[in-house]
C-alpha cells in the first residue's frame, strides 16, 4: 500500500475521509529519521507551521509539496492521487552544471541515485526505476500517455526488487544522481549524468502550465528543452544507456 505523510496543523478527520477510497495510508506528523523512511513515503505534504528542519529532514522524497492552507493542501493531494485524472505537468531545461559543491551547500537540497529502463512489451510501453542511496531503494513502475509536450497521463506502482531485476533483463539502463531542491516554495529535480560534464537537467512538475515558479538564482539556464524529443529521457537512454545484466 502506498504511503503519504502531511505534517503540521490540519483536520486529519477531513483528510482521512477524502482520501479514504484512495488505497493509500495517510500519516501524520511522522519524523523523518532515515532514508528508509524518506524513500517509503510516496509523498510527503507540510502545512505552514510545519517547522524548518522537520521540512528540511523530508527533501529527498520524491514527492514533496508546501501547502498554504488547507484547501492548497487538498488541491495538491487531489492532484497526487490523480483526482479527477493523473496528470504530469512538467517543464524541463538544459542548464550548466553545478558543482558538487554548491548543490551540497544549498539548505534545502538532497539527492538519490536513479537507475532505469524503458520496456516494450505485450502490456504496452512502460519506465521500470530503482531510486534511493546507501542500500535504501525502492523500486517503481511507471506508465505514460502523453498528451502534448507538457503534458501527460502517468500512472505509477511499487514493485518489488525481483520485478525490477527481471525487467531491466536485456535493457538499456540510464543512470543519473537526482538532486531535490526546495527553492522558492517549488520542488525541482536537478538531474546530473555520468556521461555529461558541462551540462545537466532541471526539471520541475506542475499542477498547471501556466503556474508561476521562478528558476533557482544559483542555476545558468541555457534553454528550456521542454519540447525537445532530444532530451526525453527515454531517447537519452538509447544513446548513453548500458546494457543491463
Amino acid at each position: 500500500m502506498e504511503k503519504i505523510v502531511v505534517c503540521g496543523s490540519c483536520c486529519h478527520e477531513a483528510v482521512l475521509q477524502r482520501y479514504k477510497g484512495c488505497g493509500a495510508q495517510i500519516d501524520f506528523d511522522v519524523p523523518c529519521a532515515s532514508l528508509k523512511i524518506k524513500y517509503d513515503y510516496s509523498a510527503a505534504f507540510f502545512m505552514p507551521d510545519c517547522v524548518d528542519d522537520v521540512l528540511r529532514a523530508w527533501v529527498g522524497n520524491e514527492h514533496l509539496r508546501l501547502c498554504a492552507d488547507e484547501n492548497a493542501l487538498f488541491a495538491e493531494m487531489d492532484f497526487f492521487f490523480g483526482i479527477p485524472q493523473p496528470l504530469e505537468i512538467e517543464r524541463k531545461f538544459l542548464i550548466a552544471r553545478p558543482a558538487e559543491s554548491v548543490l551540497s551547500a544549498l539548505d534545502f537540497c538532497d539527492y538519490a541515485d536513479i537507475s532505469q529502463a524503458y520496456i516494450n512489451d505485450e502490456s504496452g510501453r512502460y519506465r521500470v526505476r530503482r531510486r534511493g542511496r546507501n542500500g535504501a531503494f525502492v523500486y517503481i513502475k511507471t506508465q505514460k500517455i502523453r498528451i502534448s509536450e507538457q503534458r501527460r497521463i502517468e500512472t505509477e506502482n511499487r514493485i518489488s526488487k525481483s520485478e525490477y531485476e527481471a525487467a531491466i533483463q536485456g535493457q538499456k539502463l540510464l543512470s543519473k544522481r537526482r538532486y531535490l531542491i526546495l527553492s522558492g516554495g517549488k520542488y525541482f529535480e536537478l538531474d546530473v549524468f555520468p556521461f555529461w560534464q558541462d551540462v545537466a537537467l532541471l526539471e520541475i512538475e506542475l499542477k498547471d502550465e501556466k503556474e508561476p515558479f521562478e528558476i533557482p538564482a544559483f542555476v545558468n539556464a541555457i534553454k528550456e528543452v521542454s519540447a525537445d524529443k532530444s532530451y526525453r529521457n527515454s531517447v537519452i537512454a538509447q544513446k548513453y544507456g548500458v546494457a543491463a545484466e
